[in-house]
């Protein structure tokens, strides 16, 4: 079968309204398939697109020395310090077709199973309806697990969420590296993973062919003009 072409793009750590706004480029533009892999310059505390800003002590995480930005995507607070995050943004096609929670369930399942021979430890999507790492009321996204939640140890490893625009749909994921103090009941992989196969595994999972490349001027371009208009503002980060 003939795949898809597609582009991988690892990052440089840079500031989170950046980030945030490269990848909403990506969904705006939609020229090509794209895995992104990247960290933040900063520690970063990202609250989910729908999040109430007043869910988080929003000046004690400044203090703190975090930066704090307002995702795109669904879901819950996450603090990106020892973690790895991927964006996926595609066309809603083959294996990407059927809806967010089908095609989170095809990415969640290759990087479940890759993450496992990996770790030579037991890494699943979760089976029951509860995990150790869940706190009820929790603002925090890998103390509020889902059902197609990443675990081990069963504790919460792995979140996605997504968004969709005009038959493209953009995902965000955490994996957590080593444990933060402020949830200190989450699971975390505990050393670097093989970027490469995890790579090689979604992309023998979705059918696209994921070839090392770059940014391109436009999408750099647009990417910073929306983390300066949007990501990086007050009244995004506190929007209703």
């Amino acid at each position: 079968m003939t795949k898809t072409q597609g582009r991988l793009i690892v990052d440089d750590a840079i500031v989170g309204a950046v980030n945030m706004g490269r990848d909403e480029a990506l969904l705006e533009l939609q020229s090509v398939p794209t895995l992104r892999f990247y960290r933040w310059q900063n520690p970063t505390l990202s609250l989910g697109y729908f999040q109430n800003a007043a869910d988080i002590d929003i000046a004690a995480a400044r203090e703190r020395g975090c930066d704090v930005v307002r995702r795109s995507t669904g879901g819950k607070a996450i603090l990106h310090e020892h973690e790895l995050t991927y964006a996926l943004c595609a066309p809603e096609i083959g294996a990407l077709a059927g809806g967010p929670a089908a095609a989170m369930q095809v990415i969640h399942q290759a990087f479940a199973k890759e993450l496992s021979a990996q770790s030579a430890k037991e890494v699943f999507i979760r089976q029951q309806s509860t995990l150790q790492s869940d706190i009820v009321g929790s603002a925090w996204c890998f103390e509020d697990s889902s059902s197609l939640d990443i675990c081990l140890g069963g504790k919460k490893l792995l979140g996605s969420a997504a968004r969709r625009k005009n038959n493209w749909i953009l995902f965000h994921g955490s994996l957590v590296l080593e444990v933060p103090n402020e949830t200190p009941e989450i699971a975390a992989l505990g050393f670097e993973p093989n970027i490469s196969a995890c790579v090689d595994a979604l992309a023998a999972a979705l059918g696209i062919d994921f070839t090392a490349g770059a940014w391109t001027p436009d999408e750099i371009s647009l990417g910073d003009s929306i983390a300066t208009e949007k990501y990086a503002t007050e009244a995004f980060l506190h929007k209703r």
